[in-house]
């Protein structure tokens, strides 16, 4: 694993990257998501969600759960991983990683993808695009970080913790704009 800026061995013919940033950084529910994430799917040939990131994030949302309207709590313990597959390359996806654990005040998502080396050095300028103008970001890592083991199908549902608590997360996979498999009822 690599930090951003360090001198990496190229000789593996896909590079994964893994980034922490708050969801309204990369979209917003009136403006669609921002360019580079776009820019990024369209790199990696995925075909992006019809609908924006930041609505697929609140959709996570459960009323039932909320003490008022607005409450952050119906939103806390909650988010699938969306893993959206390449239309051209099937070592290549991008996963947002929806959870909202239960001190995160700033709604970050997870943004995980492998990429063909050759496209890695577009890949990173867009992702360290939307770090540096984030709020909140954490480092950009990049290298061969187990991120395709991590989010195959045989890894969910998983546990994940959250505070004091553990929550169950799936994954849903898609592929041309299409959901073609999910680990629980979406």
């Amino acid at each position: 694993m690599t930090l951003q800026g360090e001198v990496m061995n190229t000789s593996s013919p896909y590079r994964e990257f893994k980034l922490r940033v708050p969801i309204w950084d990369i979209s917003d529910d009136d403006d669609g998501d921002c360019s580079d994430i776009a820019s990024v799917f369209a790199i990696l040939s995925v075909t992006p969600p019809e609908t924006p990131l930041a609505r697929l994030y609140d959709s996570f949302y459960d009323v039932s759960a909320a003490r008022y309207n607005g409450d952050p709590h119906g939103r806390i313990g909650r988010g699938d991983v969306l893993i959206f597959l390449s239309d051209a390359d099937d070592e290549c996806f991008i996963a947002i990683d929806l959870f909202d654990e239960d001190t995160d005040q700033m709604n970050t998502i997870g943004i995980g993808l492998r990429a063909p080396s050759d496209r890695a050095q577009e890949i990173e300028r867009h992702l360290q695009s939307i770090r540096s103008s984030a709020e909140v970001a954490s480092a950009l890592l990049q290298g061969d970080l187990g991120i395709k083991d991590s989010h195959s199908v045989e890894h969910f549902p998983r546990v994940v913790p959250n505070h004091d608590t553990e929550a169950v997360q799936h994954a849903q996979f898609f592929r041309g704009g299409c959901l073609i498999h999910a680990t629980s009822s979406t």
